[in-house]
């Protein structure tokens, strides 16, 4: 009984939702090579933020005593946000060799991480809000939905990979 009312409700509402289906990035560069170039942008941003948040810890540690003790608090949410920079590293990573390859697999790994990765990053930036100001909380929203347009860019290369790969031609040679 529940199996046919938690199926009925997913139908229900995968015919309601309609996620479109984009052909081009940023409505310019073809789907494919505009996801490539926005994984290598995202991999360096990223990388370039890891080390400097790095050094910034490195300083907070050889710090002196009183100014560690001022600083405690944003230590351990420094420590957090490398760490979640670093597995962001990984990911793209992977991104960027699922995009290579083709991999519709490690694409749909990626597609799911951006998700949760997405709602994990908006709830902790409004949980870090410092001043409700009106360029912090313009910025927070811009990246969701920047990344929002990341999620439907990736879901539409799976679709267009899926839909690619299912349909090959063949040519027919007949020896009469």
């Amino acid at each position: 009984m529940s199996t046919t009312i938690e199926t009925s409700l997913k139908n229900k509402i995968r015919d309601s939702v309609e996620i479109p289906v984009l052909t081009r990035c940023c409505f310019c560069f073809p789907l494919r090579k505009g996801l490539i170039a926005f994984a290598y942008i995202n991999l360096i941003l990223t990388v370039v933020v890891t080390s400097f948040l790095s050094f910034y810890i490195s300083y907070i540690r050889n710090a002196s005593e009183s100014d560690q003790a001022a600083l405690a608090l944003e230590y351990a949410r420094l420590i957090a946000d490398v760490v979640a920079l670093i597995v962001e590293v990984i990911m793209t990573v992977a991104f960027i060799v699922a995009l290579h390859r083709k991999h519709v697999l490690l694409m749909k790994v990626y597609l799911y991480f951006e998700i949760v990765y997405s709602i994990f990053g908006f709830i902790y930036s409004l949980a870090f809000l410092t001043k409700e100001t009106a360029s912090e909380l313009f910025l927070v929203l811009f990246q969701l939905m920047l990344q929002i347009y990341l999620v439907i860019l990736i879901w539409s290369s799976i679709v267009k990979m899926k839909r690619d790969g299912s349909v090959k031609y063949s040519r027919e040679t007949n020896v009469a």
